[in-house]
């Protein structure tokens, strides 16, 4: 709350600051003696007050609601115009109104109050324009700072799930079954996990990548799992696969994976996973089979949306009785 509260206490004191130079500049103009200056700034000061209230919620509305808001060369001169012709004729009515009431012999002058309060009304409006930017710097530096913590906290997950034990070792034990069995599968097998560890450790500041260079690592993911899983399970790829998209790393990959973390593959019964490249964009599904326990890592698909959420972008998933799929829209 004293967050909020700080920068209106120093503008109403900026307000009074500038009630006060413009008192001052007022008593030159008109000649007035200045020795009841504070008093008359004191008489006018609630009246500069309103006026700065209504200053304020122009300029708030016009940030928020004003069709051009985000025009600063439309939007700027249209407060300037609103607040100013209303410190005219605030000033002309306060003048006509209320100056009889104190009558101190001297006529009301129209016209050099309601260009002093006119002038004064376009300062405190250019204020209100430096602390509404001001505002909207710092909430773009915290939603920038949100973006690089979420960024940073996705590829440190992505690229801990990929070097965690389980992974490494049931790489590591086929590889050593194919050393024996056929070295030259097992040639072929260290060359695309080698492959794999490059295109993570290559993409790992990288905030997009093309569907290209996505589906090239896959076919080495998929050849490892389908080394693993054999005819349990099946991976395909549909689509153009040279489409000139942009997609978050590794996004595709994490998504095989926890198809095959949540469902059971076997020979009688395999998994199916289909990867769909569509020109709107790549949808991965699966048949299901269901694993009766499966344990929360708290990464994959909950992570990706989050990833996706902050280039303004929805993931789509859907379910049946016999199938799930998420569309993983273009950057």
């Amino acid at each position: 709350m004293k967050t909020e509260k700080h920068p209106i206490v120093i503008f109403v004191i900026l307000v009074a600051l500038m009630s006060l130079l413009f008192e001052w500049i007022y008593d030159i103009m008109t000649g007035l003696e200045s020795e009841d200056m504070l008093e008359r700034l004191l008489l006018d000061l609630p009246f500069v007050m309103i006026m700065s209230l209504v200053s304020f919620l122009i300029v708030h509305s016009t940030n928020k609601y004003f069709r051009y808001k985000d025009n600063v060369y439309i939007r700027v001169p249209f407060e300037l115009f609103i607040a100013v012709s209303f410190a005219v004729v605030y000033s002309i009515s306060v003048n006509y109104f209320l100056a009889p009431l104190f009558d101190d012999g001297c006529e009301p002058t129209y016209l050099e109050s309601a260009i002093m309060v006119a002038l004064g009304n376009f300062f405190i409006v250019l204020l209100l324009e430096l602390f509404f930017y001001n505002k909207r710097q710092l909430k773009s530096e915290k939603h920038i700072a949100i973006i690089e913590k979420e960024r940073v906290e996705y590829l440190y997950a992505t690229l801990k799930t990929q070097v965690n034990p389980h992974f490494l070792f049931n790489s590591l034990n086929v590889l050593s079954s194919l050393i024996f069995e056929d070295p030259q599968r097992a040639n072929i097998y260290t060359k695309k996990l080698s492959n794999i560890y490059r295109y993570f450790l290559s993409t790992n500041t990288r905030l997009s990548v093309s569907v290209g260079e996505e589906i090239l690592f896959l076919q080495s993911y998929i050849y490892l799992l389908q080394i693993r899983f054999e005819d349990a399970l099946k991976i395909n790829i549909n689509g153009n696969t040279d489409i000139q998209k942009q997609i978050i790393p590794v996004s595709i990959q994490l998504l095989i994976e926890n198809a095959i973390k949540h469902n059971v593959a076997s020979v009688e019964h395999p998994l199916i996973v289909d990867v769909n490249i569509f020109a709107e964009n790549i949808e991965v599904v699966n048949n299901l089979q269901l694993r009766l326990n499966v344990e929360k890592s708290g990464h994959g698909l909950s992570n990706l949306q989050k990833q996706y959420a902050l280039y303004d972008k929805k993931i789509e998933v859907s379910k049946t009785k016999d199938h799930f799929g998420v569309q993983v829209p273009y950057l």
